[in-house]
């Protein structure tokens, strides 16, 4: 930086200077915005061993826990799609709510009784709708 004669920053210099800090410092506010928006799950506390899916007899959920996740979560509906790979070529879908297109999604995996006391590992896909 140019110095005059008492030691002081010209007008030019400070100016870029300041021009420097704010650009910094918006930088950082949208990195921040990015991460804490990124960072939201709405099934955050989701049990689904409180799901109760049901396979023995074709596949069937208990629909009140997702009424009740609807009120808790805020969210506008949730849809579960329950798929048995290698047993079972159709994938039941259950939802509860309304959708939109704003979704995010999770996965579980369980063990479940099949047909003639099999357990076999079923994959949960709940997506919810914000």
């Amino acid at each position: 930086m140019i110095r005059d004669r008492r030691a002081d920053m010209g007008f030019m210099e400070a100016m870029i200077s300041l021009m420097t800090v704010i650009a910094v410092l918006g930088m950082y506010l949208a990195f921040l915005t990015t991460s804490t928006v990124a960072a939201y799950d709405p099934l955050e506390g989701f049990d689904p061993d409180s799901l109760e899916v049901d396979i023995s007899d074709g596949t069937s959920i208990s629909e009140s826990y997702l009424y009740g996740c609807l009120g808790s979560y805020d969210v506008l509906g949730i849809q579960v799609t329950v798929t048995i790979p290698y047993f079972s070529d159709e994938e039941q879908s259950f939802l509860v709510g309304r959708s939109s297109e704003f979704e995010s999604s999770s996965r579980y995996v369980k063990v479940l009784l099949y047909d003639n006391g099999r357990c076999v590992p079923v994959v949960i896909g709940v997506v919810t709708y914000l």
